[in-house]
């Protein structure tokens, strides 16, 4: 085999490392997705039509003898988690040298690749940690390609600063075992335009803008008035797939039970009827999500709003205001209230493959990188990430730190814990990524008149039977 352990030394000193690093107290990203159809925002390649998958190589049980010289490999699509692991090794001297980080460079084929290695566990570049997002995750929790991490040295006791959903995310659905740890929180607000909001609303406040907004009505109908006020310059939102996390997070059953049975959940049909709603009524700048229009629409008096997450804050909507300070481009005019429902949008986990070479070290990374509060505090003042933890953003909203700038001052942290707090992923499967495809493509034949409702859901279960025939409808 091509893997091999550090010398007892090396191991020793990292492991009182971590532990020093740990402390007594202690307990995804933003990775940006590719362009998409009208209703869907997910990157990612799809998911193969097996899943989810048991058929997994098994992991060699010579792993541990291999040599020292031998590289750990990680792997990811972007550079996002290579600067947040610095952090770790920042803390745990000695481990950097052993890292070997790939970065596979598009998110789009990196299911494929990983595929592609795990049927290799004699391959030199075998992965031993790999990087999921939510839309994928469970095609390998949910399968015999990851290790618990109980396997790796954690116990549920390192989770407890975890919000709830991350860890539901990552555990395996056949026996309970958790199978993937996140440094991240993901829940989702509205995004909002201050000085338009005042403007065409008469909104100071975010519990104002949040009153007009509550429920789906009143979405659109403030939509109508943003739009009537403006004179016909302003929408509401970019593009109709602005809501397509929102409606994903409120189902209240998966796409597919335990019994291998489709369902189509009732607030599906919903979404699509909002997409139409909005399509028909004129409420969007009919843009496509993240093309060039649609990317430029933070720095311009066009677009009211947009439905994101935490990492959507930072290096989505600032990273397109069209300045960097208060007083250039459209930076500082920003607020954010829930809107009409609590979701939740993306992230990372991380998880250590079956052939794992050193599931002592990755057991380390996984525990300082995602459990560690000191480091977690530190990266998220730096980085701005929302973490996994709750002490963590606890303290620094305490210390201020959540006070933001672009946001005119308000706390970022103080809005988005609560709703951390309320996730609620009961709905995901391991089918989700390439269903949603699905019925992106009707929702849109059916908001543009195309196809009615009754078509578009019919040709929708048509293209998932497709798909995955061993599945059965009722």
């Amino acid at each position: 085999m091509k893997k091999k352990l550090l010398s007892v030394i090396l191991s020793t000193a990292m492991i009182a490392s971590v532990l020093s690093g740990c402390g007594g107290n202690d307990g995804g990203s933003a990775s940006t997705p590719a362009t998409d159809n009208v209703a869907s925002t997910d990157d990612a390649a799809p998911a193969d039509d097996a899943a989810p998958a048991d058929d997994a190589a098994p992991a060699d049980d010579a792993a541990d003898s291999a040599s020292s010289g031998d590289k750990f490999y990680i792997y990811s699509w972007n550079t996002e988690l290579q600067e947040r692991l610095a952090y770790v090794f920042a803390a745990n001297p000695g481990m950097e040298d052993r890292v070997e980080y790939v970065n596979v460079g598009d998110s789009g084929i990196y299911q494929e690749r990983i595929d592609q290695l795990l049927q290799a566990p004699d391959a030199e570049d075998y992965p031993d940690i790999i990087a999921f997002e939510a839309a994928y995750i469970m095609k390998y929790t949910n399968s015999d390609q990851t290790l618990p991490i109980t396997d790796l040295g954690l116990s549920e006791s390192d989770l407890g600063e975890m919000y709830p959903y991350t860890i539901t995310v990552a555990t395996d659905k056949r026996n309970g075992s958790i199978k993937g740890l996140s440094w991240q929180a993901c829940p989702g607000a509205f995004m909002y335009r201050t000085d338009l909001a005042e403007s065409l609303l008469g909104v100071t406040s975010p519990e104002e803008m949040q009153a007009k907004i509550s429920t789906w009505d009143d979405f659109v109908a403030t939509a109508h008035e943003i739009k009537d006020k403006s004179g016909d310059a302003t929408r509401i939102l970019s593009s109709n797939g602005d809501i397509a996390e929102v409606f994903r997070s409120n189902m209240e059953n998966p796409w597919v039970d335990d019994s291998g049975v489709f369902r189509m959940d009732p607030i599906m049909e919903q979404y699509m009827d909002m997409c139409k709603t909005l399509e028909e009524e004129d409420l969007t700048q009919k843009t496509t999500t993240w093309t060039d229009e649609w990317n430029a629409g933070p720095s311009t008096d066009a677009v009211f709003g947009y439905f994101g997450c935490t990492w959507f804050l930072h290096w989505t909507i600032k990273a397109n205001c069209g300045g960097s300070a208060v007083g250039e481009g459209t930076y500082g005019l920003w607020n954010m209230c829930q809107g009409p429902m609590p979701y939740y949008w993306g992230g990372t986990w991380l998880g250590a493959t079956a052939g794992c070479s050193d599931k002592e070290l990755a057991g380390q990374i996984m525990k300082s990188l995602c459990c560690d509060t000191e480091i977690m505090t530190t990266m998220s003042s730096e980085t701005l990430d929302y973490v996994n933890n709750k002490t963590a953003m606890q303290t620094l909203s305490d210390q201020g730190a959540g006070a933001y700038d672009f946001l005119g001052g308000q706390d970022f942290i103080a809005v988005f814990s609560p709703l951390a707090d309320n996730v609620d992923v009961s709905f995901m499967s391991a089918y989700d990524q390439k269903v949603n495809d699905l019925l992106g493509t009707q929702i849109t034949e059916y908001s543009l008149g195309n196809k009615d409702k009754e078509t578009a859901i019919a040709d929708f279960k048509s293209a998932v039977a497709e798909a995955f025939p061993s599945l059965t409808f009722e």
